[in-house]
């Protein structure tokens, strides 16, 4: 009977070698895990998965359309708000673009005044930039306090002041615009009646022809 020996060395060197085999097929057994977690991540997400989104969600909010958007329209004044004169109230200081029912227009004369249907009242017509219109003060008074030559109160002649267009851009067209005058009783006598007109002019103001009804435009000579 034959007795083998083995020496604690080659046991130790066996044992040492199957101890390294094992540590190095955990070693790849991990690596193969984590790469198969990163493959499954990107198959998820080609897969139509749901994941998490970094992108910021949409508000509730509508933009507003152009036609909804304030119009940098830059209103300097009341001339971009004018009614038509013939939807305008027939009282002192009412303004309009256009001509009032019954009021005859010109396309030679820069102004013009007419009794209105109501006593007590003118309607001072101007024609010019529609863009830039000339209005007239809302009083008229008898004389012109010496700012007018030939214009004093001893005459019976109206004065009106007219009110001049800002600064700006305007328009080459030729539109009239209304203006609504108060004048003194006195003067709203049913004769003709002499009317300065700012610094253009004076007309000689015709009275109505019926009560109720606006008198004849006197234009001034262009």
């Amino acid at each position: 009977m034959k007795i083998r020996r083995m020496d604690r060395t080659g046991m130790t060197t066996r044992n040492l070698a199957r101890a390294g085999a094992a540590a190095l097929g955990l070693g790849m057994t991990a690596a193969l895990a984590l790469t198969g977690c990163a493959q499954s991540d990107v198959g998820g997400a080609e897969a139509g998965e749901s994941t998490t989104s970094t992108a910021p969600e949409e508000s509730d909010t509508v933009a507003p359309s152009p036609s909804e958007s304030a119009s940098p329209s830059g209103d300097t004044g009341k001339d971009d708000k004018l009614p038509q004169a013939a939807d305008m109230a027939i009282e002192a200081g009412s303004t309009g673009r256009g001509l009032p029912p019954g009021v005859e227009g010109s396309t030679d004369s820069t102004v013009g005044a007419a009794w209105a249907p109501v006593e007590g009242l003118l309607y001072v017509v101007t024609n010019g930039s529609s863009s830039c219109p000339t209005f007239a003060e809302p009083e008229a008074t008898i004389g012109s306090g010496g700012k007018a030559p030939g214009v004093a109160a001893a005459d019976g002649v109206l004065a009106v002041r007219l009110i001049p267009p800002g600064d700006g851009i305007c328009t080459m067209d030729f539109v009239p615009t209304t203006t609504v005058v108060e004048v003194p009783a006195e003067s709203d006598t049913g004769r003709p009646v002499p009317v300065m007109l700012g610094d253009k002019g004076k007309v000689e103001l015709q009275p109505r022809p019926a009560e109720g009804k606006p008198g004849p435009v006197a234009w001034l000579d262009s």
